[in-house]
């Protein structure tokens, strides 16, 4: 009862439930492992369907700031994230939040080791042509699109896959318009973890993973098709001229800043664009999954 009053407290209205989804996956570095969580709540009635819309809104922006951890080429310092979270984790009491601190820093140490091993595993692809003219065809916003989605479907990480596309950008194997368009099928990606942790559930948990899936969708729909126009609106929030690189060098000094940057832009666009409709979306949600539709959990006889 504790937990429901104090998760009901933080999601009580929409602004909120936005801030208290930003804050719980920045600091999980994980928007999967965030949206599982609300599926989780709205499961066991701690909060409302509706209340985790704006929570799904905070979670798109928290999303954004393992990438960027990884664009402040943090990855070198790897090892000492490890390290200081072992320790911490070695010498806190169990369940502390000393000890959930040092778990939280492992877990980023071993995604940045992790990283850096794949940015020198990928150098001698510079040269391998079928893996070249498969980057070229990166170049069609929806292939791109569609194998970023697939890509993250299968490892369940936004943020790994971002940091991969990253390292690619960073040695010049794909063009600006390509990094931007792998932003937004991770971004749809990202949404199959919830959906996956939905099944079998409750009505209110299905319609948690499709609304999260609804928002996500929604940016992208209106996002693709005039990518250009977001490529030169990032520019624009950084106070930066538009760049169109073309040469190797420029490639590798330009991409991996807008694949960062687009995924912020990208998301916070989405979640202050869309927070004063989330009633709206709710009950559109309700309308593709009715409440009398889902198959409740048997119970035990």
């Amino acid at each position: 009862n504790e937990m429901r009053d104090i998760l009901r407290e933080m999601c009580k209205n929409r602004v909120l439930g936005l801030i208290t989804g930003f804050i719980v996956t920045a600091v999980l570095s994980s928007s999967s492992a965030s949206s599982v969580m609300l599926v989780s709540f709205v499961e066991s009635g701690y909060i409302s369907f509706e209340q985790s819309i704006g929570a799904l809104l905070g979670v798109n922006i928290g999303t954004t700031v393992p990438v960027l951890l990884v664009s402040f080429k943090l990855t070198r310092y790897s090892l000492a994230f490890i390290s200081l979270g072992y320790a911490m984790k070695s010498i806190s009491i169990k369940d502390s939040r000393q000890a959930y601190l040092g778990e939280a820093l492992l877990g980023l140490g071993l995604l940045f080791f992790g990283i850096d091993i794949m940015g020198d595993a990928m150098k001698p692809l510079r040269s391998y042509t079928p893996f070249l003219d498969l980057l070229k065809s990166m170049d069609d916003t929806f292939t791109a699109v569609v194998a970023s989605t697939i890509f993250t479907l299968t490892i369940q990480s936004s943020a790994a896959v971002l940091s991969i596309v990253m390292l690619l950008g960073g040695q010049g194997f794909l063009s600006q318009r390509a990094g931007v368009a792998m932003v937004l099928g991770a971004n749809i990606g990202t949404t199959g973890t919830a959906l996956v942790a939905s099944l079998g559930k409750r009505v209110g948990a299905v319609q948690v993973s499709v609304a999260y899936l609804l928002l996500k969708a929604i940016g992208v729909l209106v996002t693709a098709p005039l990518i250009d126009m977001f490529i030169d609106l990032v520019y624009t929030v950084q106070f930066k001229d538009p760049v169109y690189p073309e040469s190797k060098e420029e490639l590798m000094n330009t991409v991996p800043d807008m694949i960062s940057s687009s995924h912020v832009v990208f998301n916070v666009v989405l979640a202050f664009g869309l927070l004063p409709f989330t009633d709206l979306i709710g009950s559109f949600v309700r309308l593709l999954i009715p409440d009398c539709v889902a198959t409740e959990p048997a119970k035990a006889e």
